[in-house]
């Protein structure tokens, strides 16, 4: 039994030892914990101004906002370029003036106007087979001169014809052709003559096209010709040649012209002469 006290009382001492270590242990644990919460608040302190700081170029709505500011600064001076395109386009605008104004003093002097008389016509012809042969016509005709017609290439639009275009030893002249194509709404532009003058009133010119390849030949002198060898002769459409050739004078009260040429066939020549 003794045995027994003594090993229940060293039991009993080295509980107590072991009690002692253990509220030692607790306290230390205890105070080791009050240190963990301080190096957590110091460590959130620091990183609540960690946070901020990493943060910052994150939120870096400041750094755009100076490019947006640098940025109005380019759209000011694009408004400035608009302003000298503006600058640009009146400047354009002086320049078409420019051309309005040469176009204006390029005007032929060549009175304008019409004019009316009695046009004498001569024609010689010789057909294979037959006598040679004149025939000379007198009909009422009409000078009109007008601007150039569309695009001709002319100072002035020249039109000469007989009044019938049916009798004999009728004729017409007209220097171009602007109009538009009934059968499918085209322009026709078509230039027939070169004409020139001298400033004075004199005017000259020559048939360059007698637009026969286009079917649009209006340069005409209507002349005998015959149904029957050497008989039967009748009024017959002859389309002028190339090289035919134009020449007068005008004035506001008067007007003198000579036409010359023969026919796009070579068998019959002209002349028609008006004063």
């Amino acid at each position: 039994m003794v045995t027994i006290r003594r090993r229940t009382h060293r039991s009993a001492a080295l509980l107590a030892a072991l009690c002692l270590c253990s509220l030692a242990t607790l306290t230390a644990c205890g105070d080791g914990g009050d240190g963990g919460d301080a190096s957590d608040a110091e460590t959130t302190a620091s990183t609540s101004e960690t946070v901020p700081a990493t943060g910052t170029p994150d939120e870096g709505t400041p750094t755009p906002t100076e490019s947006e500011s640098d940025s109005t600064e380019p759209d000011e001076e694009t408004t400035e370029a608009e302003d000298d395109t503006i600058d640009t386009t009146d400047t354009t605008d002086t320049g078409d003036e420019g051309t309005e104004s040469d176009e204006s003093s390029s005007s032929s002097d060549v009175p304008h106007g019409t004019w009316t008389g009695n046009a004498r016509i001569s024609v010689d012809f010789e057909d294979p087979g037959c006598a040679a042969s004149s025939q000379t016509y007198s009909l009422p005709a009409t000078l009109i001169i007008d601007d150039p017609a569309g695009s001709e290439s002319n100072d002035f639009h020249l039109s000469w014809a007989s009044d019938s275009q049916s009798a004999a030893g009728a004729f017409g002249v007209t220097s171009a052709l602007s109009g538009t194509d009934t059968t499918d709404g085209e322009s026709v532009e078509t230039g027939y003559w070169s004409l020139t003058d001298d400033g004075g009133g004199d005017i000259s010119g020559s048939l360059t096209d007698t637009g026969g390849s286009q079917g649009l030949a209006l340069n005409l002198v209507f002349v005998p010709k015959p149904l029957f060898p050497c008989s039967g002769y009748t009024p017959f459409a002859y389309s002028m040649a190339e090289g035919t050739t134009l020449e007068g004078t005008l004035t506001e009260d008067s007007a003198s012209l000579t036409l010359s040429g023969t026919t796009s066939d070579g068998t019959r020549s002209f002349r028609v002469e008006w004063s």
